[in-house]
């Protein structure tokens, strides 16, 4: 019964999405509730709206915090050109916050109408004192919303059969604080999770510190990687991230390294800011035909 209500909802959503332009609905990332959640806010799960850009496909930008119970959602492509391929992606909001539009359901509604399955996930949220000191201590949230993420790649393999994807071929990508949440699953992945293990991996305005990949001994266990960064980021300054970057191309194979003059953190899809960082989904798509020699 629940895999016909499954497929039944992939086929409704479909065809709001191509027909109505409508988003669809947030499904529960656990179907049976979160036992001993640690992720407990005083404050309900709220959301501002922040300004659209010219060129935004959901026409929304909602910045969502307080998010105590992850879901997701689902944009399936069509069956007309469906590359049996998956991917879930994290958005950024600096682990308080998930920028579920901006950097979340456009990149979804552009990759379905390519032929990527895609899945938007909103993962738990920390919280910040007046000081700027998270109120859930890191090592609790770490390994609460690393879950997250792992069950969002469980989920989207459990969902194969009915979006006519192969369960090997199921990606995980994140913007910023999200790339951080990507990476971390994939190293995680690595210490012998092998059921969370993506496929490939895409980090958008992330790097971390070069040791961090020096402390893989067996780099066969990670995923080819797409990485696009700008020059400019105020955030994450290119020379600190540089030889991370580098090193990930140098000893990952079929791993990609795009480096943008201009566009600063948080660029998203970059509609409309007449830089070639607009650029970057479009070498993504084509770069992971290229993995599967589409």
């Amino acid at each position: 019964m629940k895999a016909i209500k499954s497929s039944f909802f992939i086929l409704v959503t479909l065809t709001g999405i191509s027909t109505y332009g409508q988003m669809p609905e947030e499904l529960p990332l656990y179907r049976d509730g979160l036992k001993n959640n640690p992720i407990l806010h005083v404050q309900d799960e709220s959301y501002a709206d922040s300004l659209v850009k010219p060129g935004s496909l959901s026409n929304k930008n909602r910045v969502y915090s307080y998010i105590s119970n992850p879901t997701y959602l689902l944009f399936p492509a069509a069956d007309s050109n469906n590359k049996h391929i998956g991917l879930v992606i994290f958005p950024g909001g600096g682990l308080v916050n998930n920028w579920l539009d901006k950097e979340g359901t456009d990149l979804a509604l552009w990759l379905a109408a390519k032929g990527i399955n895609c899945m938007v996930v909103k993962y738990r949220t920390n919280q910040k004192d007046i000081n700027g000191k998270y109120l859930i201590p890191m090592d609790v949230y770490k390994e609460a919303v690393v879950l997250d993420a792992g069950t969002s790649v469980l989920r989207m393999r459990e969902l194969s059969d009915s979006l006519k994807l192969d369960k090997d071929k199921v990606g995980v990508l994140g913007f910023s604080a999200g790339g951080w949440l990507t990476e971390k699953l994939v190293f995680k992945s690595c210490e012998g999770h092998n059921g969370w293990q993506p496929s490939f991996a895409g980090l958008i305005y992330h790097g971390n510190s070069v040791k961090e990949i020096e402390k893989i001994k067996d780099k066969k266990c990670l995923p080819p990687f797409f990485m696009a960064v700008a020059k400019d980021d105020k955030k994450i300054p290119l020379h600190r991230i540089l030889p991370y970057l580098t090193a990930i191309v140098a000893e990952v194979e079929k791993s990609e390294l795009h480096i943008y003059s201009k566009g600063d953190h948080g660029f998203g899809l970059a509609y409309n800011n007449g830089y070639s960082v607009e650029l970057w989904k479009e070498s993504f798509y084509r770069w992971v035909l290229d993995i599967y020699n589409k």
